[in-house]
């Protein structure tokens, strides 16, 4: 059961990234063709890709670090055997990482929500857009350490 749930929950996040990104296509793309042909661009683009742009990031973000498919660059060749405790600390780093950005932006978002700061255009107000970065945020710290045990082997089995 907690595991179709998970299987339900990293489907949402990925349609809502999806969505977001067809968004963000279709917005560009007449935006674009606005401003060439017809010299009117969307007036409210930029503020709803902007907003978009943070669904996207921040919907996807923890089904990557859940798969551990994030970009990982290795500078410092390590033995073989140092290679699961440096990922494991890696998703620790992530973790502790997206801790302080979830506070960071729950911080800004009371302020936010304090001043009743919106977007000019739209009206969205930023603190509902912060809140769920922030929720999202949270949820990328605990894919972190979701991923941890997956990194760090079984005692006598070795991680590539």
């Amino acid at each position: 059961m907690a595991k179709r749930a998970h299987g339900r929950f990293v489907l949402a996040l990925e349609g809502a990234g999806v969505v977001a990104l067809f968004i963000l296509m279709v917005v560009v793309f007449v935006d674009v063709v606005g401003r060439n042909l017809f010299n009117r661009p969307l007036p409210w683009g930029t503020e709803l890709l902007e907003v978009v742009l943070a669904v996207l990031i921040f919907a996807l973000y923890p089904v990557l670090a859940l798969r551990s498919s994030h970009i990982t660059v290795d500078l410092i060749p390590l033995p073989r055997a140092l290679r699961a405790p440096q990922r494991a600390l890696a998703g620790l780093v992530g973790a502790t990482l997206f801790g302080v950005i979830a506070f960071c932006t729950a911080r800004q978002a009371i302020r936010s929500a304090g001043y009743g700061d919106a977007s000019p255009l739209l009206q969205i107000p930023t603190a509902y857009v912060l809140w769920g970065m922030c929720a999202l945020s949270v949820v990328s710290a605990f894919a972190f350490l979701a991923a941890v045990p997956r990194k760090v082997p079984a005692q006598g089995t070795a991680v590539d």
